[in-house]
């Protein structure tokens, strides 16, 4: 085939209208006798500056060779959409820009930057944060809030020896259960109490132990070798008045009594310890133990020596009074 040559802008080929189309067609012709096939064929066409496919229902593929890409300055979609450089917008006057995803699919985003708008009814603030409303908020671990850590059923304040703080607003007070705390602090000395219905409340102590201590305690002794009971420093208490309660529960003998133990010297100013053991009441046909007392190291103790070598619970309450 003899080489053509197709001349645009002078002469018959001057580059506008129909010429042009002819000579692209004189190009396509070319293409079809050198090559064996044409530059564009029949699905495609070529008017003004838009190109379409000619047949039903066709796709007009854009596909580059190999690492190549299709590189386009400005691309705008369905007369909507508008892509340059990197941003997205829409076209049309306040229409929105929408995102959905097929099917379970879902839109990932590996980091945004929210000026405005609302998420599921959350306003988010442009230049500082606001307040989001959630109904349900779900920390499958653990959540972090501020200063508190909540994990399981365990609210803990997280900074260093810092307290967990529980208060109600306004005329509001705090509550726990079923216990209904009061809103402010009572005066030095009294109690919290509750009613019978969970409102509690400060009382005052009817009786102020200023110059006692009241307490119990529990012991066990299985020897008939003499033991010590209980003991209370000699530098800090004069005296201590003791109810015992005594239980053989091996041999079903039990026995309750009261012991007063006093300290001071004695005619040759040695200190001592001396007691008194009295209302013994026994289901047994004697006292269970027999009681004593001395000073060891400082202390006053109470001893205990067993009728027998079983073991014997004694459980106690003692009024300390001070020097």
């Amino acid at each position: 085939m003899a080489q053509q040559t197709l001349n645009v802008g002078s002469n018959a080929n001057d580059g506008t209208g129909d010429t042009l189309r002819a000579a692209m067609q004189k190009v396509n012709t070319m293409f079809t006798e050198v090559y064996a096939s044409s530059l564009f064929n029949d699905s495609i066409s070529l008017v003004g500056n838009n190109i379409t496919t000619t047949r039903s229902n066709d796709n007009l593929v854009l596909r580059p060779n190999g690492t190549g890409t299709v590189a386009i300055d400005k691309l705008l979609v369905d007369n909507e959409i508008h892509l340059t450089d990197n941003e997205i917008k829409t076209t049309n006057s306040n229409s929105n820009l929408k995102l959905s995803a097929s099917g379970t699919g879902s839109i990932e985003i590996a980091k945004a930057d929210i000026n405005g708008g609302a998420i599921d009814g959350t306003i988010i603030g442009g230049t500082t944060p606001a307040a989001a409303t959630f109904t349900t908020v779900t920390a499958n671990t653990s959540a972090t809030i501020d200063g508190v850590t909540i994990t399981d059923n365990t609210i803990s304040a997280n900074a260093s020896n810092a307290n967990l703080e529980l208060s109600g607003n306004g005329s509001g007070t705090v509550k726990i259960g079923t216990f209904i705390f009061p809103a402010s602090d009572g005066s030095a000395n009294q109690l919290l109490k509750t009613d019978g219905s969970g409102n509690l409340s400060f009382a005052t102590v009817s009786a102020t132990l200023s110059h006692s201590d009241i307490d119990d305690d529990t012991t066990t002794v299985a020897t008939s070798t003499t033991s010590p009971i209980d003991s209370f420093s000699s530098a800090t208490y004069r005296s201590a008045k003791y109810f015992i309660s005594i239980a053989d529960a091996t041999n079903s003998r039990f026995e309750i009594v009261e012991a007063n133990v006093i300290h001071g010297p004695s005619a040759d100013s040695t200190i001592e310890a001396y007691l008194t053991v009295f209302g013994s009441t026994t289901s047994y046909s004697a006292p269970l133990c027999t009681f004593t007392a001395d000073i060891l190291n400082g202390n006053v103790r109470l001893l205990a020596t067993n009728i027998s070598s079983d073991s014997c619970v004694f459980k106690f309450q003692r009024t300390l009074i001070d020097l």
